[in-house]
């Protein structure tokens, strides 16, 4: 009995040696590819191919990060440090089984173009990947940075805030719900009531260049979420763009978020 107790040890031991090399591994090739996106950004910006050369290094990174984040169920809950660094934004949510990887791609200007990578756990524990198609020409992107859950009836669901560059003084900013649904990741999952219908988004524009806003000079025109009480909350924002201090409110009521 204890040859055999030692032997279980012995086991365990090497699994979480071998797990631990994989996840370095790992880590260091994600990082030597997101490493050629800075380099084309910045360093390469002079070369004929430029413009060729950063699309692909995005191509691959994006490649790689799929492979790994839907083959190797550690992954999701890695904290990728040295990634994070130099540019990696991650946001997981408090369940630990949806995350989502965003980064800049610098194929933009003033409007920066983000990538997405979706990472998640369906029920019969198996980790799944993808990454995301922007919605079309001309469409930047966002990054995300929180993800807040809650469940309704029985099911639960995920607010995800983001936020899309669309100038050195525009933005858009919104909350999306996203669901595990039969095995998939459901983007369209609908949690937020108003009075044209069940939605599955709020968002809104910051417009600071309008002349409205010349003057303003506040920071809270970001979403904010009351965990607690679970309100969401969305500055009002006037026809001519001006951004107000007065605010929209969404709460939990059970079901569906309602207005307050």
């Amino acid at each position: 009995m204890k040859a055999k107790t030692i032997l279980i040890t012995l086991f365990l031991f090497a699994t979480h040696f071998l797990l631990g090399q994989n996840i370095s591994t790992i880590e260091k090739e994600l990082n030597s590819a997101f490493q050629r996106i800075d380099y084309w950004s910045s360093e390469g910006r002079d070369h004929k191919n430029f413009y060729d050369s950063l699309s692909s290094a995005n191509t691959k990174f994006e490649n790689l990060l799929v492979r790994y984040t839907s083959s190797y169920p550690e992954t999701l809950h890695h904290d990728f440090k040295s990634l994070k660094k130099i540019g990696l934004i991650m946001t997981t949510s408090e369940d630990g089984k949806f995350r989502v990887y965003s980064w800049d791609s610098w194929t933009g200007g003033s409007m920066h173009f983000f990538k997405n990578v979706y990472q998640y756990e369906t029920p019969d524990r198996k980790i799944h990947s993808k990454a995301v198609e922007n919605q079309g020409e001309g469409d930047p992107g966002r990054y995300y940075y929180q993800i807040n859950d809650v469940i309704s009836e029985n099911k639960k669901y995920y607010l995800a805030q983001s936020k899309a560059i669309l100038s050195s003084g525009m933005s858009y900013h919104a909350i999306t719900i996203f669901s595990i649904d039969n095995g998939q990741l459901n983007d369209k999952a609908q949690l937020i009531k108003t009075q044209s219908g069940i939605k599955n988004q709020l968002g809104y524009e910051v417009d600071l260049t309008s002349s409205s806003n010349r003057q303003y000079e506040g920071k809270d025109y970001e979403i904010e979420y009351d965990q607690k009480n679970k309100i969401i909350s969305i500055p009002l924002i006037q026809a001519d763009s001006k951004v107000t201090t007065k605010k929209i409110r969404y709460q939990f009521k059970g079901k569906y978020f309602e207005k307050i």
